[in-house]
């Protein structure tokens, strides 16, 4: 009786060790609209808690096998200053945060699952490795024995066994210690009745329970607006529209998204990243102007793309809104930056590259400066003129479209060069070469709605457009697709048309 529970014991610890592992560890972090959250998973917990309980929310984990198991919420913490400034034009872009969280909690889950999984992993580890470690140790230790003669083994095995027995009891208390830990958090039970404040009724933080201090400043923020479901039915006119729908001309063509001058019109960029998964889209180019201010706290409309594109790599060309703050954002989320220099992307060459100016408007200035002071425009035209005649990549990708238009008239490219900066959609443009030949220049509209540079982060005022190219690698063919969406929520896709 004594072997098998001493058997049952060690079989069980490394299930021990990775429960107490779970749970002393140091928490996870997310980072959400450029700020570090803390995660830290609590087992036994029916709930997730921000800031010590000052905001609960009813979301919660379970884990289990075979009927039995247990719950897991979270604790959070952040700065809450810093999460709603007190500035009230720059806190109308992060609202558009709290119309849609969805892709802001999937980045607060898949922090708490991989915490989970790495530290219940390196905690079970961690106890069957000593277990081995033992083990071979005792092995070892008889094999020795046994080697010697039997006179000679009894004596050294009894000058030992005060030793023996004193390693064995430390190594029964602790294993006994870890089962306790064990047995002590598997039964913790936190469970609370979330009861909505009635302030949240209307938006998307309905269900939401403030306590404390936290309950008399929140009802005065400027996020506690009526929900908007214009983007949910402009997200199912979009799927209406696109069902049954093929847009690549030939199966053999690379079919990517094309948008430009989002300007923190965060709705619209769940549209653009669902419309990249649902056409199947081998990547999403992006030439520019994804913020209006380019400060870090706007960075959740990187989270949104990718959220709703379900992870479609993103080729991304930096236009003046696109600080150096967004722009690390991007590099940090995988999304390749245009760094001036010809790569393949899923079967065709791209040169795509970062405009050289940064507009001053986040600081409410004026203008724009150098994103490096030693690359003026001209440098920069004449380095990318270089860069395309030496490579000829298929497509050029850049923000401004008057710089495109120098960069096409070298005629360089093999396709087409690409770009934006032009509020209403300029669409094919045919320049000539320096040796009389066609070249091809695409301008994009605003696929934020945007008729000036004034922002306007809610729901588009204005129709808003964004593009479906198919490229076939072998002949340079190139088609498009017009994506429009209007303000009355409805979308139309236009049929691939030839590009001569």
């Amino acid at each position: 009786m004594a072997r098998v529970a001493a058997i049952v014991i060690l079989v069980l610890a490394p299930v021990a060790g990775a429960v107490v592992a779970v749970r002393y560890a140091p928490p996870a972090h997310a980072t959400i609209a450029g700020q570090t959250i803390t995660v830290k998973p609590v087992i036994g917990r029916d709930t997730t808690e921000l800031q010590g309980g000052a905001i609960v929310r009813p979301e919660h984990g379970h884990v289990g096998v075979l009927g039995v198991g247990t719950d897991i919420g979270l604790d959070l913490s952040l700065d809450w200053n810093r999460l709603i400034p007190q500035d009230k034009q720059t806190r109308a872009y992060v609202t558009q945060l709290f119309d849609d969280p969805r892709p802001a909690m999937s980045e607060v889950r898949e922090a708490a699952q991989a915490y989970v999984v790495r530290w219940a992993a390196l905690g079970a580890a961690g106890v069957v490795i000593v277990e081995v470690g033992v083990a071979l140790l005792v092995l070892q230790r008889r094999r020795k024995l046994a080697a010697l003669p039997p006179d000679l083994a009894e004596a050294v095995a009894a000058h030992n066994a005060r030793l023996r027995g004193a390693l064995a009891a430390v190594a029964a208390v602790a294993v006994l210690t870890l089962h306790a830990l064990a047995v002590q958090t598997l039964s913790h039970h936190d469970r609370h009745a979330v009861i909505g404040s009635p302030f949240f009724n209307g938006t998307a933080l309905a269900g939401t329970q403030v306590n404390g201090l936290a309950g008399e400043v929140v009802p005065f923020l400027s996020v506690l607006q009526p929900h908007s479901t214009f983007y949910e039915d402009v997200s199912d006119n979009l799927d209406a529209a696109l069902a049954n729908t093929d847009l690549r001309a030939s199966p053999d063509d690379v079919l990517f998204i094309a948008a430009e001058d989002l300007e923190d019109v965060n709705g619209m960029a769940r549209i653009i990243g669902r419309a990249a998964k649902l056409t199947g889209a081998d990547f999403l180019a992006y030439t520019g102007d994804l913020t209006f201010a380019g400060k870090s706290l706007e960075t959740y409309i990187l989270d949104t793309i990718d959220y709703y594109s379900g992870g479609v790599k993103v080729e991304f060309a930096p236009g003046l809104h696109d600080t150096p703050a967004i722009v690390r954002a991007a590099s940090a989320r995988g999304w390749k930056v245009g760094d001036g220099r010809t790569h393949d992307v899923s079967g065709i060459s791209l040169l795509s590259l970062t405009d050289p100016r940064i507009s001053t408007v986040g600081d409410f200035g004026t203008g724009a400066v150098l994103r490096d002071p030693s690359t003026d425009v001209t440098t920069f035209v004449d380095d990318a003129t270089t860069e395309a005649c030496a490579t000829h990549p298929d497509i050029v990708l850049l923000h401004d479209h008057l710089l495109g238009a120098r960069i096409a008239a070298a005629g360089c490219q093999r396709v087409a060069v690409i770009d934006g900066r032009s509020f209403k959609p300029l669409g094919v443009q045919v320049h000539a070469g320096p040796t009389g030949e066609q070249s091809l220049e695409y301008t994009g509209g605003s696929a934020g709605g945007h008729v000036s540079t004034e922002p306007n982060p809610g729901d588009i005022q204005n129709p808003a457009t964004f593009e479906a190219f198919s490229l076939n690698p072998s002949t340079g063919a190139l088609s498009v697709s017009v994506f429009t969406v209007k303000p009355d929520g409805s979308v139309d896709i236009s049929a691939p048309a030839p590009i001569p």
